[in-house]
């Protein structure tokens, strides 16, 4: 690999790292949203109405998964916590990708005798 190319992968792998620096608050997990019955009698849904959607979060720690219930008043910051969790990931993934080609690129030394 030329000295050019190898500065280039080096100027990205600091700009990747400074963009490390500056993540926000994140958490990992996995939010969905699953339909379901509301339990009133005179609901809709009890007699094959559409069914009410809620949002829930997964969250996989010490092997466990755990699963908590969101609150509307709740949605955007979980939201933004797990979108930022992904970014970050991004980051890593791309980082990964950097050091391993400067690692590829980096002439083999020989064994001093």
């Amino acid at each position: 690999m030329k000295a050019r190319d190898i500065d280039r992968l080096h100027r990205r792998r600091d700009a990747l790292l400074q963009r490390l620096r500056d993540v926000p608050n994140l958490m990992r997990g996995t939010l969905y949203e699953p339909q379901r019955k509301c339990g009133r009698p005179s609901c809709t849904c009890a007699t094959g109405g559409p069914r009410h959607a809620t949002l829930r979060l997964n969250v996989t720690l010490d092997g466990r998964t755990r699963t908590r219930f969101v609150r509307q008043a709740e949605r955007a910051h979980v939201q933004e916590l797990v979108a930022a969790y992904q970014r970050w990931w991004a980051l890593v993934t791309e980082l990964t990708e950097v050091n391993l080609a400067l690692l590829s690129a980096a002439p083999s030394e020989e064994p001093s005798s």
